[in-house]
């Protein structure tokens, strides 16, 4: 499919406490820069009156008819979306999120313009971080995706993208909305959706990460729990695929692309490895449900080390994850029980992941982080083997 063509160009922006007007006004203002001849409409995601670039500017949508507990954040107005671009007949539809963005990224063009210019289906986004920065995307999301799918997608959950007319309709037909509105749209179901499927994907840098970092979520347990449990979720409705997968390979990649270099964060490895000790000792019992005799050991003897040498060796983490994903499937036990189970285990890599690159450049942190990714693929065996024979493996 070559590049999309003349039709309008559509972008959501959910509407939120103290507006979204001055992420309105710049996303306008650069598609007239960048695409003068087309209709552009800018929507804010709640019934206001959109903000308009061309002449294909029409009502925004109505408000979201999810059902009530179903997915929050700004990946819960892709319905709206999805309808708004398909009334306007648009060649590409956007999300952007409504806060403040990377202005000196040209975030909007490396959005956009793999859709309209290169005939890609969906963009993810990737953004400017530091090397201990979005630990959950490094640590689980990125190499297990990257395992399961055999794409290479640095940073799988990000709440914005684009995608193609095409894609856009694929995504309108699927049952799901009315089957699980809980999940459906989340940003894990739409990135699996588009890997399980043949269509053409890439990923761009947009810069800085969007919004203030005291704005995220603090509650880690929550965080990692609600995570996990959707990426597991996802593993379970697409299992038939991933387990023919084998390896990775990269993807197109638009902006430009590089880590930011240590700006002096300080990170209090002993407290994560304290939390990794108390779990280990109030929770071995638990983990015993999921998690072999041999798993069980080498925790034991991790839990010995001191904290400035402390480190999770990358297959142990890898089945450590596999296993967790396994219980959930098999439900060993109650799910959120399972999941939060997790929080110590998880701080206890990433202590050992800060450990080893307090050192290095972001390069070298990337490098670390590939090693790791690798070794998810190369243990993938082992969590093909348990997934088809759980009874196998009971601890």
């Amino acid at each position: 499919m070559g590049p999309e063509g003349g039709g309008a160009i559509v972008v959501g922006i959910p509407a939120v406490p103290g507006g979204a007007a001055a992420i309105a006004e710049q996303v306008t203002a650069d598609l007239k820069r960048l695409y003068p001849t087309r209709g552009a409409t800018v929507v804010l995601l709640d019934g206001e009156r959109p903000a308009s670039a061309g002449p294909a500017a029409a009502e925004g949508p109505p408000r979201s008819a999810l059902a009530a507990g179903g997915i929050a954040g700004p990946e819960s107005r892709l319905p709206d979306l999805l309808r708004a671009a398909q009334r306007l007949g648009a060649s590409l539809c956007a999300l952007v999120t409504a806060e403040r963005h990377d202005e000196g990224a040209d975030w909007v063009r490396w959005l956009v313009s793999p859709v309209l210019d290169e005939g890609f289906d969906y963009v993810c986004p990737s953004y400017l971080r530091g090397k201990y920065d979005g630990a959950i995307n490094n640590g689980i999301v990125y190499p297990l995706t990257r395992a399961l799918f055999g794409k290479r997608l640095r940073q799988p959950l990000g709440a914005e993208l684009a995608v193609s007319r095409k894609l856009a309709e694929v995504l309108l037909r699927d049952e799901e909305w009315k089957t699980d509105p809980v999940h459906a749209g989340a940003d894990i179901w739409l990135v699996t959706k588009v890997l399980s499927r043949e269509f053409r994907i890439c990923q761009s840098f947009l810069g800085r990460l969007p919004g203030p970092a005291a704005d995220r979520p603090a509650d880690l347990s929550e965080v990692l729990s609600r995570i996990a449990g959707l990426l597991f979720r996802e593993m379970e409705r697409h299992a038939p695929l991933w387990q023919r997968i084998a390896g990775s390979e990269p993807v197109p990649t638009f902006g430009e692309v590089r880590v930011l270099e240590d700006e002096g964060q300080r990170i209090d490895v002993a407290r994560m490895v304290g939390a990794f000790e108390l779990g280990h000792q109030d929770l071995r019992d638990l983990w015993s449900e999921v998690l072999p005799p041999a798993t069980l050991l080498a925790l034991g003897h991790a839990s010995r080390q001191p904290a400035t040498a402390f480190r999770l060796d990358d297959a142990l983490w890898a089945r450590i994850v596999f296993d967790f994903a396994v219980g959930y499937h098999v439900r060993s036990m109650e799910r959120t029980q399972l999941l939060k189970s997790m929080t110590p285990l998880y701080l206890g890599w990433v202590a050992g992941f800060v450990n080893e690159v307090r050192g290095l450049d972001g390069a070298g942190a990337e490098a670390r982080l590939d090693r790791l990714c690798t070794t998810f693929e190369r243990e993938k065996p082992y969590l093909i083997s348990r997934w088809r024979w759980p009874d196998r493996f009971r601890p």
